[in-house]
């Protein structure tokens, strides 16, 4: 949290996604997308949040004055934004903590997406994956999007998705899997890089194709969380854990007999 002066007064407000709460993080993501499609400014978008966090609507109805002293302290919600090379500002709001547990009657996972099973983590891959291999038109993106809002809060087909969702939905897969792929995790109060996971280690091997389905396959074959269905309802952590100590093991096994 950050203290944030206004009218001689002190209000500690979120510093990061991380910080804000369930209602304050629904805000923030709809002023993401107004960011994202132009319907506000970086500035606008700096102040609208601003406003939102210190329990107004618009601080700048206030006077001149006041309005500067908070205009001079919205610095302290950097951490909310993103600058890309060209100059464009998103408001990326990454998080591995789940800040909407709960819309609609529809409950999703826990932080670091726990609950999620390796068969849904899998599903969700694909389908996102899917969507980077080429120029997806908007209906498939939005298609993507309701798909894995559906896999993590298991709604049925029968309901409609929350619109919140397919914004929500795929931004915690990835931010999940982004952190997963860039730096170790902690698990059990140990840091796991599982990174090496998907690492050359050993002489390069054609790709058969068959991606998440063919580790599927694999461990499987090793029997120890089943068949190919067991594999898929088993956490998927889990398995990344299983994974993670098949590759330093054969690490290890090639380096010592190196």
């Amino acid at each position: 949290m950050v203290e944030i002066t206004t009218r001689g007064r002190i209000a500690a407000v979120a510093a990061s996604p991380d910080e804000l709460t369930p209602a304050q993080y629904a805000r923030a993501l709809a002023l993401s997308v107004s960011l994202a499609t132009g319907a506000v400014t970086p500035d606008a978008a700096r102040r609208r949040l601003m406003s939102m966090l210190i329990g107004m609507e618009d601080y700048g109805v206030l006077l001149p004055g006041h309005v500067a002293e908070i205009d001079a302290q919205l610095g302290a919600l950097d951490d909310f934004f993103a600058t890309a090379p060209d100059g464009s500002v998103s408001m990326p709001l990454d998080s591995v903590a789940n800040l909407l547990p709960e819309t609609d009657g529809f409950s999703g996972p826990g932080d670091w997406l726990e609950g999620v099973s390796f068969g849904e983590f899998t599903e969700c891959q694909a389908v996102l994956g899917a969507l980077a291999e080429g120029q997806a038109d908007p209906e498939e993106i939005a298609g993507a999007y309701a798909h894995v809002a559906r896999t993590l809060y298991r709604i049925p087909e029968e309901s409609e998705v929350p619109d919140i969702l397919l914004v929500h939905a795929p931004r915690l897969f990835m931010a999940v899997w982004n952190r997963i792929c860039s730096e170790p995790v902690e698990i059990n109060g140990r840091r796991i890089d599982f990174r090496i996971i998907f690492a050359l280690s050993g002489p390069k091997r054609p790709d058969d194709g068959t991606g998440w389905t063919g580790i599927t396959f694999e461990v499987a074959s090793a029997g120890i969380f089943g068949d190919t269905r067991g594999v898929e309802g088993t956490d998927f952590w889990s398995v990344l854990l299983y994974l993670y100590k098949c590759k330093f093991e054969y690490i290890n096994d090639k380096n010592r007999n190196s």
